[in-house]
């Protein structure tokens, strides 16, 4: 938990950081010193050399107002360069910096008149504002290609639509015919066009068309079918596509705030609104699909650049920024995450779950005062809410605060009221807080009964199995409920060194030195299953691989007690070790306990 001084000595790191960010790329531009060339024109003075690189460098870690700052002292300095403009302009386009980007592309199509991102971006401003001739004929001076193909082809579809062109719309969504890849793509936004443009007959042909590709797997499909249904006068229809949907994942908010939606409609004699009303709400739906699949695949910037535009043109699309902040997430990017989760608008469907995460977000940035705060918050306002208490369990958990944490697991089950497989989670993560208090009839009893609840998932029989090999009781029986979590979960490092380390405390040294090995290949950078390792390594007398184990396992900074004993071992070999052991009877955190927000869900 960090304390004022911290905090205050990391907001003067703050205010420091665009200095910091010009001086790091000095000092690389004096060590390189080419590093301008292919930049900037050799008659051009080396002033913009640093800001340039400073730029970069911010744009790098995510500090676009510094990266901003550099490359306007840069283009100052050299207005007419086309490489220096792309890179603040792309910089802009991924922060969600929008104005600035519209500017940039202006500059940049006088550059370079047929960039691709460029045109689009100035096409897409157009739409917004319902110009879509002019939209229209941005996107079409694009250069050709795959690019074009897909977005460009979408974009002028939709605003053919926000003409009224009917025939121009379907002209360019044929584009995608024979393309077996985006089949549900093309129909489901055919079906959205036609629907605006209020061609029911088409809509309702092509709707259905994307229920049976999407196997009414997709809310987004679900939704707009729905509406488009009620729409139509036929509203047990509607409800029964979300019905259909509610028995896939009953908890989803979106489907739960469209059957509200649906009833509360049909209470007052109206209709529900639809999906997507405008073109620019079209070309949003489209952008967000796009960013959906690229999001798949972590490492693709492509998929955020797409969530933000979608944003820009329909800016209570809190679908697409929660997955642009759960794109961050996958990035660890927590401060970007808190801020897009932040920005979820209070009446949303996902405004609750959103709240959760931003909470998870700040624990891990060490802001846990202020986790704690925003879930207290959230709980108050919604007094029957389970998620919020199970949340804050978690970081109390997380931040070995036992106590704490049990408390609010407790006030959780309580809540849920009668045991049902959903609530294994809950009682897991009391039992492990209560082992970890030193309360073994009640932990064992609430790991019991979160493996009857789960249907022996593996983390409850690695732990509960492990727990008893640790007191001595029931050792047949806890080695085969780890035996058959490593048959779950065959590629979990600690899982697997949950078997070689019972193996060992059973006695069988050889057999423990077989699985421990694979738990090492399987989970390399672990202090905990190296020393495990070590150990069964001296027992069966490999003391010098023993040796170079424990030592691998110091130099990981293992836990403040696992210190001295290692460089006992070291010194003296495993009895020396063993005179200064501290294990817990229970297993390490990081082999049996689920990470912060398993037991809330999230």
């Amino acid at each position: 938990m960090a304390s004022k001084d911290r905090t205050a000595e990391k907001r003067e790191a703050g205010s420091r950081r665009p200095f910091a960010i010009a001086a790091a790329f000095l000092t690389m531009l004096a060590l390189q010193g080419c590093a301008g060339v292919g930049v900037f024109d050799g008659g051009k003075p080396e002033a913009p050399y640093g800001a340039y690189l400073a730029a970069r460098y911010a744009g790098s870690i995510h500090q676009p107002d510094a990266a901003a700052k550099y490359f306007d002292k840069t283009l100052a300095a050299d207005p007419g360069n086309a490489v220096v403009t792309e890179r603040a302009f792309m910089v802009a386009l991924n922060a969600g910096q929008m104005d600035r980007a519209v500017d940039l592309a202006k500059s940049l199509v006088k550059i370079s008149p047929d960039h691709r991102m460029a045109r689009l971006v100035l096409s897409l401003n157009d739409i917004r504002r319902g110009n879509y001739g002019d939209a229209r004929k941005e996107i079409g001076s694009a250069e050709s290609g795959i690019f074009v193909a897909l977005v460009g082809s979408l974009t002028e579809a939709w605003a053919a639509a926000g003409d009224g062109d009917e025939q121009a719309a379907m002209a360019k969504l044929k584009t995608f015919e024979g393309k077996p890849a985006f089949d549900l793509f093309r129909v489901y936004h055919t079906a959205l066009i036609l629907d605006l443009l209020g061609n029911a007959k088409g809509a309702d042909a092509n709707y259905a068309k994307a229920m049976e590709a999407s196997n009414g797997t997709s809310i987004r499909i679900v939704q707009a079918y729905s509406s488009f249904l009620d729409r139509q006068g036929r509203t047990n229809e509607a409800r029964a596509a979300l019905d259909q949907y509610a028995t896939l994942a009953p908890e989803h908010p979106l489907v739960r705030a469209a059957l509200r939606e649906l009833t509360e409609a049909e209470r007052k004699g109206e209709k529900v609104r639809p999906l997507v009303s405008n073109a620019s709400e079209g070309v949003a739906e489209a952008l967000y699909g796009l960013g959906s699949a690229l999001a798949q695949d972590q490492g693709n910037d492509l998929a955020e650049l797409y969530l933000q535009l979608a944003i820009w043109l329909r800016p209570d699309f809190d679908v697409a920024r929660t997955l642009l902040a759960d794109s961050y997430e996958q990035k660890k990017r927590w401060a970007d995450a808190v801020a897009a989760y932040g920005a979820v608008s209070k009446g949303s469907p996902l405004y609750g779950n959103a709240r959760i995460q931003i909470a998870l977000d700040l624990d891990r940035l060490d802001r846990d005062d202020e986790a704690i705060v925003v879930l207290n918050e959230l709980a108050a306002d919604n007094p029957k809410a389970l998620d919020p208490i199970t949340a804050l369990g978690d970081i109390y958990r997380g931040k070995e605060k036992y106590a704490e944490a049990a408390v609010e697991y407790t006030r959780a089950i309580a809540m849920s009221g009668v045991p049902k497989p959903a609530d294994w989670p809950l009682y897991y993560a009391r039992g492990i807080c209560n082992e970890r208090l030193g309360q073994w009839p009640q932990a064992e009893s609430d790991l019991k009964l979160a493996q009857t609840l789960s249907g022996d998932n593996a983390l409850v029989l690695n732990y509960l199995g492990y727990s008893w090999i640790e007191r001595g009781e029931n050792l047949k029986e806890a080695l085969a409920m780890i035996e058959k979590a490593v048959e779950q979960r065959p590629t979990d490092g600690f899982i697997v060194d949950s078997l070689g380390w019972a193996e060992y405390r059973l006695g069988n040294y050889s057999r423990a030195a077989e699985v421990l090995e694979r738990a090492v290949e399987l989970e390399p950078g672990d202090s905990t299953i190296n020393e495990h390792l070590g150990d069964a390594l001296w027992k069966v007398g490999r003391h010098i691989e023993a040796r170079f184990q424990w030592s691998h396992a110091l130099d990981m900074k293992p836990d403040a007690d696992r210190i001295a004993p290692l460089k006992a071992k070291l010194e003296g070999g495993l009895d020396a070790g063993e005179a200064l052991r501290q294990h817990n009877a229970a297993p390490r955190s990081h082999q049996a306990e689920p990470a912060s927000g398993a037991a809330s869900g999230t």
